[in-house]
């Protein structure tokens, strides 16, 4: 687990005192749990029983403090009880990144996750998905977020949670959809976007880190995604009425 570092708290205290009379302030959470990576690839070697079909089951993942997971909940039977009880043994042996308040300390929390059950190749695999929190408070709080934070969580990604393609975990997809939504990108180039998007994601991270007391997303995401995205290819939502 990440320590917030001296830097850090600098960013934190610089962007607190200057901006104390402003709307946004500087924080770091709440963030629900992280799955941490146990591979290179989202899915993963399975060694289960053989099963009549492919399963995908949704269940609540309750996640102490400590990242162990305390227990399982199958919140919509797939009919076969024995697929069930396998996906709830399996992600009951996986391991999370805690969730965080809104102040960063690690917290009990729940998370819903759908266990994925195929075969690849004639190869037994298993890939977990997580559902997103709200969108609704998940965009407000990226337009709060500062650099210090979106770089904190980043590295939290990439480092503790072992992920090795960021660019579809929780707050860099809706900050992406958010810029998106708001530039009325055309669905002729959002398929460009998303295919360019890993790329244009290292660039963001490496503006934040170089200014923290930046507003990650109105100050560095947009104008970075501005400048890479010609504006002959992007339409706005007043030019669109």
């Amino acid at each position: 687990m990440h320590n917030i570092t001296p830097r850090r708290l600098l960013a934190l205290f610089g962007y607190v005192a200057f901006f104390a009379a402003g709307p946004a302030l500087a924080q770091v959470g709440p963030i629900q749990p992280v799955l941490v990576s146990v591979g290179s690839m989202p899915e993963v070697a399975h060694n289960r029983p053989d099963l009549p079909d492919d399963y995908s089951v949704p269940l609540d993942v309750y996640v102490g403090a400590d990242g162990i997971v305390s227990n399982a909940v199958v919140s919509d039977s797939t009919g076969n009880a024995e697929a069930d009880g396998i996906a709830a043994r399996y992600i009951r042996e996986r391991r999370f990144l805690p969730g965080l308040d809104a102040r960063g300390k690690p917290v009990d929390s729940m998370v819903k996750v759908t266990v994925n059950m195929y075969k690849r190749a004639g190869r037994k695999v298993v890939r977990v998905t997580l559902k997103p929190p709200p969108f609704a408070n998940e965009s407000a709080r990226v337009k709060k977020l500062m650099c210090a934070d979106f770089v904190y969580e980043m590295n939290r990604l990439s480092d503790d949670a072992n992920i090795r393609d960021t660019s579809l975990e929780v707050r860099p997809f809706i900050s992406a959809h958010m810029y998106m939504t708001q530039k009325n990108v055309p669905s002729e180039v959002q398929e460009k976007f998303w295919d360019e998007w890993p790329k244009m994601l290292r660039k963001i991270v490496d503006r934040c880190e170089k200014n923290q007391l930046q507003m990650f997303y109105a100050e560095v995401l947009v104008p970075a995604l501005d400048g890479a995205i010609p504006s002959n290819e992007t339409v706005t939502a007043s030019s669109a009425q």
